[in-house]
C-alpha cells in the first residue's frame, strides 16, 4: 500500500433472517493465490464480513437441503480516504483493541 493513498474495502452483509450454513451449505470461499489455500466463511444471520476489495472469493451455491431457500446478501463499496497526508492504511484501527482477523496470504 501506498501512504496517503485511499484504500478500497467490500462490506459483506448476510440478510437472511434464518440460514443453517452447516446444513444448508452456501459459504462464501476465499482464495490465497500464492498458496492456493481456500477459506470458507458460512452464511449467519447478521454477519459482517470486511474485506480487502482485492481479495478474491466467491459464493457457493446452496445445496439440495437448502429447498428453495435463497441466500441473500449485500455488498457494499467503500474507499476509506487518509485523514493525514502520510497516514499508514493498512493500520485503520489505531489505537483500538480489534477482535483478531482470520489473516491468510
Amino acid at each position: 500500500r501506498i501512504a496517503g493513498k485511499p484504500r478500497f474495502m467490500s462490506c459483506l452483509l448476510y440478510l437472511n433472517d434464518e440460514w443453517n450454513g452447516e446444513e444448508w451449505g452456501a459459504p462464501t470461499k476465499f482464495l490465497d493465490i500464492p498458496t492456493n489455500k481456500s477459506y470458507e466463511v458460512l452464511p449467519k444471520p447478521g454477519r459482517c464480513v470486511l474485506m480487502d476489495q482485492d481479495v478474491s472469493h466467491t459464493v457457493v451455491a446452496p445445496n439440495e437441503a437448502s429447498g428453495k431457500r435463497p441466500r441473500y446478501s449485500l455488498v457494499w463499496k467503500l474507499i476509506l480516504h487518509p485523514k493525514e497526508p502520510d497516514q499508514d492504511m493498512d493500520n485503520l484501527a489505531g489505537e483500538r483493541i480489534w477482535p483478531k482477523p482470520t489473516l491468510f496470504g
